[in-house]
C-alpha cells in the first residue's frame, strides 16, 4: 500500500467510525459534532501514523543517503556471462552514476568490516575481503546520520537476515541492488582427508560439493595425483544452496615412497575459468611407513623374552620380534621365525625402524649403534641387567639391593595404575634381584617391599623427554610371576601391557603443528606449540620457496601467529628444542581458496540503471512509526473526553 492510499483509507475509516458512533450510539445533545470531530482526528492520526512524515526542526541536519559497496572476494568474479567487467567494476560505475544524480551521498565499503571511502577512492577499490557482512555498514551509516542506504552487492551476503532485522529496528530504508548475474555452478566447500596413510594402503577422501542450480542432473568429481586420475565419483547435483558428499577412494599410487608427503587433488569436471578456483581443492597427506612393531634386543638373555615376546606381539601394532646376542656380531632371531644366524646389519635396521625398542642387558655391553638407536627412538623399554647409565633416559642403574623384594598393591597413582588395580600378589615369589637407581624419574609404576615388611622401592619407573617416552624395569626375574599362572600372569600382563600402552600412546604432542592444516586464502597461519619447546624458529615459505615470514622466540607462546598467504601450496619449517632434544619439523600444506568464491544463494540480476532511476529521493525504513501522530492522538482523545463532560455526555 502506498503512502497516499494509506492516508486516504485511514481518513475514511476514522470519519466513518466517528459519524456512526455519535449518530447511532450517543444521545442527541448540542455540541456532539465537536466531540465527533475530535475523535475522528484522533483515529486518523493513530491509523495513518505509518505513512506520515517524521517531523524535523528547521535548523536541524537533514539525513543523507549512504551507498555501501561490497568489496568481498566474490566481487572479483564476472558481472555476467557476456560482460567484460567484473562485479566490483559494475558496482563502482553504478555508485558513481548515483552520486552524480543525487546531492548528499556518502560512500562506504563493507566486507569483514565497514569503512568510509571518498568518491575518489572508488576507482581503487579491490575485492579482497573474506566475508560479505552488511550489518556493520548499515549500523555505522545510521550512526553517521543516514536515513536511507543503498547496497551494491552481488547478492551473496553472509548476514542477509541479520541486516534486514537491523534496518527495521533502526527505522532505516535499505535497498539492495545486485550487480552480478546468478551463474549456476558447483564448488568444493570442504575436503575431509586422513592426516597420514601408509604406502600401498587405500586412501579415502570425503568431498562436500555445494551448488547453485546447474542444469545438469549430476556432478562428476575426480581424485588426481600429478597428471593422472586415481578415482572419480558421480553424484546427484545439489539443489541451490544445498550440498552433497562425494566419496573418493583409491590405492596410493605406486610411485609414492615409504615416507614424505604427497598431494592429492579433488576437481569438479567441466568447470572453466574463472569458476575453477572454487572447484579445485588440494590435500597434503603424510606417507607413513607401516608400523614395524616392537623389537627386543637382548645382550644378556634369560627367560624374560619367552614370556614378554607373545605379550608385546599382541599389544603393539606391527607385532614383535626378538634378537638375542650369542656372540660378537651374531644374533639369534626368536618369535614367529627362528633364525639361527642373523647379521648385525639386519638387527640394526629393525631396531632403527621399531615403534618400541626393548633393550635387555647392561648398558655397558650394548654396541654403539644400539645405544644410539635408544637415544633416537620415540619409545624405549629397558630391562636392567647391570649397573650403569641407561642410554636414551636420564636414569642411572645402581647396585643390587639387599634382601628379598615382593610386589605389593595397590600400585602408585599414574598412567599404568589402571592395568594393575584389583590384583593381589601376596602369593607371588620375589623378584630375583632389584636394583636401585638415581637420576630423574618422573613416576614409579609398581612397588616392591623388602622381606614383605620393610621399605618400599620401585620395580619400574617411567618418564618423558619432550616427545620421547621411556620406561626402566629395575628388577630381574619378573618372568617368575608369569610362570605361576593366574594372578601372576595377570600382574605380568598388567605391568608390561600397561607400560607398552603408555609408551606408544600419542598423548605427547608434536613439538609444533598447524592449528588448521588447510587455512583459507588471506587467513593468518597459526601453529600450536608444545609446552616444553624452547629456542623456536619458524619459517613460512610459498610454493616457489620464497620466504614469506619468519620468527624466533626463546620461550614461544602456546599459539604462534604467522602471516596470511594467497591460495596455493606453501611450506613451513620449525626448528628448536623439545626438552633436551633438538628437532626440525618441515611439512607442506595447501592454502584453500576463500569460501567467498563458493556459490551461495542469491536472487536474479536486475537492470542496475533502472534500479537507480527507481530510487526515491528519500527512503524510510519499515521501523517504528513517527511518535508525534500518536502523541497528538492521545491529546485529542483527552480533549474529546473533557468536551463530552461539558456537553453532558458520559
Amino acid at each position: 500500500m502506498t503512502a497516499v492510499t494509506g492516508v486516504i483509507v485511514a481518513a475514511a475509516v476514522a470519519l466513518g467510525t466517528s459519524i456512526w458512533w455519535y449518530g447511532r450510539r450517543e444521545e442527541r445533545v448540542a455540541g456532539r459534532a465537536v466531540a465527533a470531530a475530535l475523535r475522528a482526528c484522533a483515529l486518523f492520526l493513530a491509523l495513518s501514523s505509518p505513512w506520515l512524515p517524521v517531523l524535523r526542526s528547521s535548523g536541524g541536519p537533514r539525513g543523507h543517503m549512504a551507498v555501501l559497496i561490497d568489496r568481498s572476494l566474490s566481487m572479483s568474479l564476472p558481472a555476467g556471462t557476456s560482460s567484460g567487467e567484473n562485479r566490483i567494476e559494475r558496482a563502482v560505475r553504478a555508485a558513481t552514476r548515483l552520486a552524480e544524480s543525487r546531492g548528499d551521498v556518502r560512500f562506504w565499503t563493507f566486507g569483514d568490516t565497514a569503512e568510509p571511502v571518498t568518491r575518489g577512492d572508488l576507482e581503487r577499490l579491490l575485492p579482497s575481503a573474506r566475508a560479505s557482512r552488511a550489518a556493520d555498514g548499515i549500523e555505522r551509516a545510521r550512526l553517521d546520520g543516514a536515513d536511507s542506504v543503498i547496497l551494491f552487492t552481488d547478492g551473496e551476503l553472509d548476514d542477509r537476515e541479520a541486516s534486514r532485522r537491523l534496518a527495521v529496528r533502526l527505522g532505516l530504508g535499505v535497498r539492495e541492488i545486485r550487480v552480478g548475474e546468478a551463474v549456476g555452478r558447483h564448488a568444493i566447500r570442504n575436503v575431509d582427508a586422513p592426516s597420514a596413510v601408509a604406502a600401498g594402503d587405500t586412501v579415502e577422501l570425503l568431498v562436500e560439493i555445494v551448488g547453485l542450480g546447474e542444469h545438469d542432473d549430476s556432478v562428476r568429481i575426480g581424485l588426481h595425483h600429478a597428471d593422472s586420475e586415481l578415482a572419480h565419483a558421480v553424484v546427484q547435483a545439489p539443489a541451490a544452496g544445498r550440498s552433497v558428499i562425494a566419496r573418493l577412494a583409491s590405492p596410493m599410487p605406486s610411485g609414492v615412497g615409504d615416507a614424505g608427503w604427497v598431494a592429492l587433488d579433488a576437481r569438479i569436471a567441466g568447470v572453466s575459468e574463472p569458476w575453477v578456483r572454487a572447484a579445485h581443492r588440494r590435500a597434503w597427506l603424510r606417507i607413513a611407513s607401516p608400523p614395524s612393531g616392537a623389537v627386543l634386543v637382548s645382550t644378556d638373555p634369560d627367560w624374560e623374552p619367552r614370556y614378554l615376546l607373545p605379550l608385546l606381539d599382541r599389544a603393539v601394532p606391527g607385532g614383535a620380534r626378538a634378537f638375542l646376542r650369542v656372540g660378537d656380531g651374531r644374533y639369534l632371531s626368536v618369535g614367529v621365525e627362528h633364525l639361527p644366524g642373523v647379521p648385525e646389519s639386519s638387527v640394526r635396521r629393525a631396531a632403527e625402524r621399531s615403534s618400541l625398542l626393548v633393550l635387555q642387558g647392561q648398558s655397558g655391553t650394548f654396541p654403539a649403534w644400539l645405544a644410539e638407536a635408544a637415544r633416537r627412538r620415540p619409545a624405549i623399554l629397558h630391562l636392567a641387567r647391570g649397573a650403569g647409565p641407561v642410554p636414551g633416559t636420564p636414569v642411572n642403574i645402581g647396585e643390587t639391593l639387599a634382601g628379598e623384594w615382593y610386589p605389593v598393591t595397590p600400585p602408585p597413582p599414574g598412567p599404568v595404575a589402571a592395568f594393575l588395580l584389583g590384583l593381589d600378589p601376596a602369593a607371588l615369589p620375589p623378584v630375583l634381584r632389584l636394583r636401585g637407581s638415581s637420576g630423574r624419574a618422573d613416576q614409579a609404576v609398581l612397588a616392591a617391599r623388602q622381606d614383605r615388611r620393610g621399605a618400599l622401592r620401585p620395580v619400574a619407573v617411567i618418564g618423558a623427554d619432550g616427545t620421547r617416552r621411556w620406561a626402566v624395569v629395575l628388577s630381574e626375574g619378573t618372568w617368575r610371576w608369569a610362570a605361576r599362572g593366574a594372578v601372576g600372569m595377570d600382574l605380568y600382563r598388567g605391568l608390561y601391557g600397561g607400560l607398552a600402552a603408555w609408551l606408544l600412546e600419542q598423548a605427547a604432542p608434536a613439538p609444533v603443528r598447524l592449528d588448521d592444516p588447510t587455512p583459507a586464502a588471506g587467513e593468518t597461519v597459526r601453529w600450536r606449540v608444545a609446552p616444553d619447546v624452547r629456542d623456536l624458529t619458524l619459517e613460512l615459505r610459498d610454493a616457489a620457496g620464497t620466504l614469506v615470514w619468519s620468527d624466533s622466540s626463546g620461550v614461544p607462546p602456546p599459539t604462534v601467529t604467522g602471516a596470511g598467504l594467497a591460495a596455493g601450496d606453501a611450506r613451513f619449517v620449525a626448528r628448536g628444542r623439545a626438552g633436551d632434544a633438538a628437532f626440525q619439523v618441515e611439512r607442506p600444506f595447501h592454502v584453500a581458496s576463500s569460501a567467498e568464491l563458493a556459490p551461495r544463494l542469491q536472487g536474479p540480476a536486475i537492470d542496475v540503471g533502472a534500479a537507480i532511476d527507481a530510487i526515491p529521493e528519500r527512503m524510510r525504513g519499515g521501523g517504528s512509526p513517527p511518535v508525534w501522530p500518536l502523541a497528538a492522538a492521545v491529546l485529542l482523545l483527552c480533549a474529546e473526553w473533557m468536551w463530552r463532560r461539558r456537553v453532558g455526555l458520559r
